[in-house]
């Protein structure tokens, strides 16, 4: 997997002992002139923002050129990070490619894309990509339960998804266990979620709780055990729900049918 962001920057890259240079630098307070500029940062978001809906553009299947063309109508807008956040044809079309039955391998170029676009300044891409996170969660947690030797590599679904978990974490002061119970409280409590994935977001739980009772984490311990609490509530609630239903349909008394009347010809 070569999932990688570049680390450098052309002002670190390049040196001169040109004195013109360095007294130049010196007299713009030591800030290139473009760093300051609104306008060229602007302009600079745009320009990544299109640069990532062509390339995801060109990573979709063919077999929707409507889409192709949505995606190009986004880029040419004025905000085009933002119209992808919008775009609902844009969200199926890449939710349908990553529930394929052999997304989310090492090589997946949908993954990589995610991984990358992770990595932007621009707000409105991270929120792209965050937008998918429920999903991917959810596929990843159903697959790695899977029973099936022909079941692909997760490798691009567990490079997003610990992108996201390095970026909370140092966000949040190094506290690991918050991130990932976001990740499982979506799984969990999601009510359109299919069964495996809250079974298995259920147990994952359950599993940090004892961890975290084993380390003596008193806010992990809180967290957790809330939403063990929340995922009984919620199915007891749904037994409830089903059991009144059906004594319901069961006391319905049923329509009675009208007496057939038969008649005979004289």
């Amino acid at each position: 997997m070569d999932f990688h962001t570049a680390t450098g920057s052309p002002s670190s890259s390049t040196s001169s002992s040109d004195p013109n240079l360095t007294n130049s630098h010196h007299h713009n307070g030591g800030h290139n002139h473009h760093d300051t500029d609104p306008m060229h940062s602007w302009w600079e978001s745009i320009s990544k923002a299109r640069s990532r809906i062509h390339l995801l553009s060109s990573l979709l299947p063919p077999s929707s050129s409507s889409t192709a063309a949505s995606l190009d109508s986004l880029a040419d807008s004025d905000r085009p990070a933002r119209s992808l956040l919008s775009s609902f044809s844009a969200y199926s079309a890449l939710s349908s490619s990553l529930s394929s039955p052999l997304s989310g391998s090492g090589d997946d170029p949908l993954c990589q894309w995610l991984y990358e676009t992770y990595q932007s300044s621009d707000t409105d891409l991270r929120l792209v990509v965050l937008s998918f996170i429920p999903l991917l969660s959810g596929i990843y947690l159903s697959r790695i339960h899977s029973s099936s030797a022909s079941m692909p590599s997760l490798a691009g679904f567990e490079a997003v998804l610990l992108s996201l978990y390095a970026a909370e974490t140092k966000s949040r002061a190094g506290k690991p266990v918050l991130p990932v119970l976001r990740i499982l409280g979506h799984c969990l409590l999601a009510p359109l979620n299919a069964e495996e994935v809250k079974d298995a977001a259920s147990m994952a739980v359950r599993c940090l709780y004892a961890r975290a009772s084993h380390d003596l984490a008193p806010q992990a311990i809180l967290a957790t055990r809330s939403l063990i609490q929340l995922d009984k509530r919620a199915r007891e609630s749904a037994r409830a729900t089903a059991m009144a239903t059906a004594v319901s349909n069961a006391n319905t008394p049923s329509k009675a049918k009208k007496p057939e009347i038969l008649l005979v010809s004289k």
